[in-house]
């Protein structure tokens, strides 16, 4: 299936999703899903939900997960995770140490193929740890083709996360 979709707007709204998190996402993207501990941030025309499962092909997924106090360890657990229901998620290139949230967090680049449009497309999967020894993670999606119009888009929403957790 063809997907049309804006690129990201140059200027961010701000959102709370929960108690002592904020998430700015560009003005042209909206949650469009809430589930369990995760919000999905996407634009329009971006987001699919049927037969029970919902996928996203432009837009990124904030989430708190399970965690040890071990980020390298947690973050290979969550990439585990997600690629058991994604079998054709794959690495590509090394983890780097990236700033998430004002934290010292873990980027990882991905290749995956779309289920909504059977093309490849590129995730970048981001990490950090709070206070609490869960995981902060943040996964953008874009068809391959858009990657670069989308790097700095899910640079600026990781980095510029805010999180109170005393």
């Amino acid at each position: 299936r063809a997907v049309n979709v804006d690129p990201p707007a140059g200027s961010y709204r701000t959102y709370q999703p929960s108690n002592g998190m904020r998430v700015a996402v560009p003005t042209n993207w909206g949650p469009v899903q809430s589930a369990g501990n995760s919000v999905t941030y996407a634009p329009e025309g971006a987001y699919f939900s049927e037969n029970g499962g919902s996928a996203f092909t432009h837009g990124v997924e904030v989430g708190v997960a399970q965690g040890t106090g071990d980020l390298q360890r947690d973050t290979n657990s969550l990439l585990r995770n997600f690629a058991q229901s994604n079998p054709d998620l794959q690495q590509s290139g090394r983890a780097r140490n990236e700033s998430v949230a004002g934290r010292n967090g873990i980027t990882v680049d991905l290749a995956n193929v779309s289920e909504v449009t059977g093309q490849p497309e590129y995730i970048s999967l981001s990490t950090t740890e709070l206070r609490n020894g869960r995981l902060l993670y943040v996964i953008g999606v874009a068809p391959r083709t858009e990657a670069g119009t989308y790097q700095d888009a899910f640079r600026r929403i990781r980095q510029n996360i805010q999180v109170t957790d005393r």
